[in-house]
């Protein structure tokens, strides 16, 4: 999908812009939408269309495109599905850079033409960008310019912070907030028949003063384009804050490999944004709180959060959250809280979270200020209930303007409970410039986004080694699948191989005189199993048999799989021991591949103790995610344990990293379970592979 820069601006900055199938008919849709265009001071021409016209409201109106004045940057398209077809082609031979689509865009024309892919064709070929379809259209405060049916009334100022969403009537919802916080743009994305989220973050990025992005997401249907883009965010100091949609698997997962049910939608989508340092948020109270931080108050410099409250049972509940949450609490310096306990009632004790509320005067500016002098702290947050009709909610309020004059650290007010908060306080302390966040659960969360962002630290576009894809490449040619692109664990092994990863001793068995060569080398204890690619999980149909000793049992063990198989091969290894881990790849639809590291063995799947990492995979990026697994401390050597040899697993999980880029187009699934680690090293015991360009296994 293309938009070039210029047709970006003529969509959503435009100088002029054409009404298709206006009407003077009121309450009518086209109606509705001229009004809008005209709501906000927009100064740009209207050029309404309609043959049955010749003005609507004072404004002329012109039987079709060829008969404009000018050539308009932007068409608004008011008319039905079947019709759209040739007025799309009409304004792509006017030369019209933009066009914005509301209707649902379904079905075949009278031609029986298919609508959908026949407007993103023409604009492919046009060079034009357009919004929708199935969209609400768009807001542009810095251009005075409402594009939408439903338009809005009393909009407020800009704030630096845009917003593009899938969702219209998320879009909706925020737009039309009761925070007083107005979206530079606002763009409702629809189906981007045309232009997508990676077009949009774009030009977003190139409008002087964009603060901070929000994306409400069902899909990324240009992953290339979109990560480019969030990755240049990154670099300018831009934060993109999502709230993807649709989190349950969406069904398209493999079946084949543990890995592959585990890494559904949501934990691809969770590893993406982590690696590209996008704030992701779970609700729309959660974003509204992040986005007020963002727009609002200057960004702290360290994490440490002090917070005041006027209640010692809700500071129990905030230091409840705070923990689960993850915001830094730290606590307060002895000069601190020497000061502050000058100021509180006998008994009361300077903490962090501080409960100031005594019996004698009101020091909530004195301590809040004390506060936010602390060396460790980067942000203060007033934490209050402010029922309407009292006193309390002005004294509340002129607290925490009156701490904004004595310190330049970022400053909130946070309602325990949204509903009880007064709208004359929450109104007075926005107008001071300090952000009112409604509701512990959602403003303890938009404080640790806030607090905790730091540019520069998405993950650069992976580079992936020639030497490796030629590795992959060889290793594809000597190989020979099954039917559904399945490989023995032999195949398997031997690219790990390639790769340096360390597997369990092995020999492909073909009778019983290759089971003795093995067993004549000493391989005891071994394992003997089935390596059938037809049947990836071995354990579950008696296909495999354990702790072998000696060569009598070994041919009791093969005499037994070829009678539950017969004719299937056979494969023996000396038996290791260690600690079972996971560690595989898949391929998703939209980012490619996906490494899974976790918790392995037959209870990979039913527990799920697992995380998903987009390859290729740092010693960084792979430690950071193996702590933060619950069973990480047993690797560490818990309770008197010998500790694993931690190098060695994060060497593994480096070099499959480097494997799973390599691998692209070659193998839709590649999995180790389980990974043995242990004192002396990690080693692959099980290797389960799947070509790509098979038939789906998707269940």
């Amino acid at each position: 999908m293309t938009s070039s820069n210029r047709s970006m601006a003529r969509l959503l900055r435009p100088g002029s812009v054409a009404i298709v199938g206006a009407s003077n008919r009121s309450g009518s849709f086209s109606y509705n939408l001229l009004n809008s265009l005209r709501s906000n001071g927009y100064q740009g021409q209207l050029l309404p269309i309609n043959p049955r016209y010749t003005e609507i409201d004072g404004i002329p109106c012109y039987p079709s495109f060829a008969d404009l004045p000018v050539t308009p940057d932007c068409a608004l398209y008011a008319v039905g599905d079947r019709n759209l077809i040739p007025m799309v082609e009409l304004a792509a031979q006017a030369g019209v850079g933009g066009g914005v689509i509301f209707g649902r865009v379904q079905g075949h024309d009278d031609q029986g033409r298919d609508i959908q892919s026949s407007i993103s064709e023409i604009g492919r070929r046009a060079d034009m960008a357009i919004c929708g379809g199935n969209c609400m259209g768009y807001l542009n405060l810095r251009d005075g310019l409402q594009v939408a049916g439903m338009p809005f009334a009393g909009l407020t100022a800009s704030s630096g912070i845009s917003l593009i969403s899938h969702s219209g009537s998320s879009w909706a919802a925020l737009v039309g907030n009761r925070r007083g916080l107005g979206f530079d743009f606002a763009i409702s994305a629809g189906q981007e028949l045309v232009t997508n989220l990676g077009h949009y973050i774009d030009f977003l990025l190139d409008q002087p003063g964009t603060r901070a992005i929000v994306c409400i997401i069902e899909a990324v249907r240009d992953p290339e384009r979109f990560l480019a883009a969030v990755n240049r965010a990154d670099r300018m100091g831009v934060p993109i804050i999502a709230l993807k949609l649709g989190r349950s698997e969406r069904g398209k997962q493999f079946a084949v490999s543990h890995s592959g049910a585990m890494s559904g939608s949501a934990a691809v989508y969770d590893a993406v944004f982590a690696a590209q340092n996008i704030i992701q948020v779970r609700t729309l109270d959660e974003l509204l709180d992040t986005v007020e931080l963002f727009a609002a108050t200057p960004r702290p410099q360290i994490p440490g959060v002090a917070i005041g409250t006027d209640s010692g049972g809700e500071r129990q509940l905030i230091v409840d959250l705070a923990s689960e949450i993850g915001v830094s609490l730290p606590a307060l310096s002895e000069a601190t809280g020497a000061k502050i306990e000058a100021l509180l009632d006998p008994g009361m004790a300077a903490a962090n979270p501080l409960d100031y509320w005594g019996d004698g005067g009101d020091v909530m500016a004195p301590c809040l200020s004390l506060l936010a002098a602390d060396p460790a702290v980067g942000m203060v947050v007033m934490a209050s209930n402010m029922p309407p009709g009292r006193p309390f909610v002005a004294q509340c309020a002129q607290a925490i303007i009156d701490v904004r004059q004595q310190t330049d650290k970022p400053l909130a007010l946070m309602g325990n409970s949204a509903t009880t908060m007064a709208s004359e306080g929450i109104a007075q302390v926005r107008a001071a410039g300090i952000p009112v966040l409604m509701g512990t659960d959602s403003a303890l969360k938009a404080v640790r986004h806030f607090t905790t962002y730091r540019a520069g630290t998405a993950m650069a576009p992976a580079k992936t080694e020639a030497a490796d894809i030629a590795r992959v490449s060889a290793w594809r040619a000597r190989v020979t699948p099954t039917a559904e692109g399945n490989l023995s664990s032999a195949d398997g092994f031997d690219l790990l191989a390639e790769f340096g990863i360390a597997t369990a001793r092995f020999a492909r068995i073909r009778g019983v005189e290759g089971l003795a060569r093995f067993t004549g080398t000493g391989g005891f204890p071994m394992v003997l199993k089935l390596d059938d690619p037809a049947i990836p999980h071995k354990s579950e149909v008696g296909g495999v048999i354990l702790g072998i000793g000696s060569p009598e049992k070994a041919h009791e063990s093969h005499a037994l799989l070829h009678s539950r198989h017969p004719g299937a091969a056979l494969i023996a290894q000396a038996q290791a021991s260690g600690f079972e881990l996971i560690l595989g790849m898949t391929t998703d639809a939209d980012f490619g591949p996906m490494v899974t590291v976790g918790l392995g063995g037959i209870y990979a799947e039913i527990f799920r103790e697992s995380v998903v990492l987009p390859p290729p995979i740092g010693r960084n990026a792979a430690l950071t995610a193996l702590r933060s697994l619950k069973f990480f401390p047993i690797l560490e050597g818990a309770r008197g344990k010998a500790a694993a040899d931690l190098d060695a697993l994060l060497r593994t999980v480096e070099a499959f990293g480097r494997l799973a880029a390599a691998a692209t187009g070659i193998i839709s699934e590649i999995e180790i379970n389980p990974l043995l680690i242990g004192p002396d090293g990690a080693v692959a015991v099980d290797c389960l592979t799947t070509l790509s360009g098979y038939a789906s296994h998707a269940q």
